[in-house]
């Protein structure tokens, strides 16, 4: 304050104005991604993000019913996948509500029924990832709809900021840390099948091998691991995105998010291959082995001694 009253009016080279102190001297041009933040922080939701987010999954419900009609797959699978784009969004809102006020975003009638409408689809793509259970897209579509429109006719409250904790980022750390477990475990359980495979074709069934259990189970289970995976990290991934886009968009975290990113494509595209028969057996187990090396990679970065 002291010195910006000591300073002369001088010109600034950008702006030609006289101002004081010039902007060039400030941080607006040596750190511009730090306005974008504070301008996302002053932004609330408003019921036009909602009306958006809500014809997202209206979309999803047409499709699923117009597919029913005529019986063509292919519009019934891009209506799923509008479903999950649409829970995506819907995740990216709340975190961005939540962690603008620094609380979990159930604080007023339409932000419970945001939550009602996130957990709802997010356990319909639970179940489709994790246990090949495909609940009606159009009724699950239906239901968020009629959730999200309730929640922008309410109108989302705008919560002071609190400067505590903010609780979410415990969901994002609590949701990579169980992904990246799951991932182990799918290591494990891909080591063993391969093991187990390759004692069935020498035709060995003593020893070590007689303590493995069958394939057909561990090709099961490791499907369900990496069905899981892939959902608990994308939240993760969502949460994380948000929240580094409200602060100054450092570069310190950018390794973290791009490892863990890469290793989320990785699983993903594992899952969708698995789902269309194009990779099962022994070649899904190595598969899965490979994508647990970026995993590790993510993981070490996301510790604190890595910053």
């Amino acid at each position: 304050m002291g010195l910006t009253s000591t300073l002369p009016a001088l010109p600034c080279k950008k702006t030609a104005r006289f101002e004081g102190l010039p902007k060039c001297h400030t941080r607006v041009y040596l750190n511009p991604m730090a306005n974008v933040a504070a301008s996302l922080a002053a932004h609330p939701l408003t019921g036009e993000c909602l009306l958006g987010c809500a014809a997202v999954f209206l979309a999803a419900a047409g499709l699923d019913i117009w597919t029913s009609k005529d019986g063509s797959g292919t519009r019934s699978v891009s209506g799923l996948w509008l479903l999950r784009a649409g829970w995506v969004l819907l995740t990216a809102m709340l975190a961005y509500q939540g962690l603008r006020t620094h609380t979990l975003p159930v604080s007023s009638p339409a932000e419970v029924l945001l939550a009602i409408a996130w957990g709802v689809s997010g356990l319909a793509l639970f179940l489709d990832l994790t246990f090949s259970h495909r609940l009606p897209t159009w009724a699950i579509g239906g239901a968020t709809v009629g959730c999200l429109l309730a929640a922008a006719k309410l109108g989302v409250v705008v919560a002071a900021p609190d400067a505590g904790d903010k609780p979410l980022i415990v969901i994002h750390v609590g949701a990579a840390v169980l992904a990246y477990c799951l991932l182990g475990a799918q290591a494990l359980n891909s080591a063993a099948y391969l093991l187990q495979d390759r004692a069935l074709a020498r035709r060995r069934f003593g020893g070590l091998y007689a303590l493995l259990p069958a394939l057909v189970p561990l090709d099961r289970i490791g499907g369900q691991l990496m069905g899981a995976a892939v959902w608990l990290l994308g939240l993760s991934i969502v949460i994380g995105v948000t929240d580094w886009a409200q602060r100054d968009l450092a570069l310190v975290a950018l390794p973290k998010l791009g490892a863990s990113l890469v290793t989320w494509l990785a699983i993903l595209a594992l899952t969708v291959q698995r789902r269309r028969h194009r990779l099962a057996g022994a070649a899904y187990a190595r598969a899965s082995l490979v994508v647990f090396i970026p995993a590790v990679i993510a993981l070490y970065l996301s510790l604190p001694a890595a910053r």
